[in-house]
């Protein structure tokens, strides 16, 4: 995948109000695989509900969204799992990993289906991290900084043209911050992908080539 294209894209719920000036609802905007891409906006303006658009867990908006000029609308499922599997990987807000299950066992639920990263390639990422001793433990026993850490791990036990980080630093100091956005970086150089990282404000420690707003 090289290009997302938004089309008069707003999300219906809050269609009247959405912003039409300075933003990214009701215009259009492309974003390039390789290029990076920060989307800033305050609380509620509708920042995870593009992540969710993208990603096709929601299809309550107007307007259209294009992936390589094809309509996302006329995707069906299995189209959509080879979407998610080799070409978008998303960092939800709210984590959604599996408490129960250990750091490992929920990286492997990620990287089993794709058999992307090498045992050694993931003990790298954890350690790269700061949670390699942790990867034997119930992720129930980890503080929410240490989960954050996991998610973002797992996003990278995949293939991807475009990484999607929602609020994904929230839970983290700014040194872990540094340290995350320097390995992140580094995986976007090495496969040549794409990254839109949505924030309440912070640039945080990328050299984005745009800024846009919501």
């Amino acid at each position: 995948m090289h290009t997302i294209k938004l089309k008069q894209v707003a999300p219906e719920p809050i269609a009247d109000i959405a912003a039409r000036d300075l933003s990214i609802w009701y215009t259009e905007r492309s974003f390039e695989c390789g290029r990076r891409y920060l989307i800033k906006s305050e609380s509620g303006k509708g920042k995870s509900s593009l992540f969710d658009f993208l990603y096709g867990r929601r299809n309550d908006f107007i307007g259209n969204i294009e992936f390589d000029g094809a309509s996302i609308q006329s995707l069906r499922i299995k189209a959509w799992t080879e979407i998610r599997q080799r070409h978008i990987s998303l960092v939800f807000q709210g984590f959604r990993l599996f408490p129960e299950l250990t750091v490992m066992e929920n990286l492997q639920l990620k990287n089993q289906l794709t058999h992307y990263l090498s045992a050694d390639k993931l003990n790298y990422l954890l350690d790269a991290v700061g949670i390699l001793e942790k990867r034997n433990i119930a992720l129930r026993w980890l503080s929410y900084g240490q989960q954050q850490r996991v998610a973002i791990v797992r996003s990278l036990c995949q293939p991807f043209d475009f990484l999607l980080l929602d609020e994904p630093f929230s839970h983290l100091d700014e040194i872990n911050q540094q340290t995350i956005c320097r390995l992140i970086s580094d995986e976007l150089s090495e496969r040549g992908a794409g990254l839109l990282l949505s924030s309440l404000g912070d640039d945080y420690f990328f050299d984005f080539d745009e800024k846009l707003a919501l």
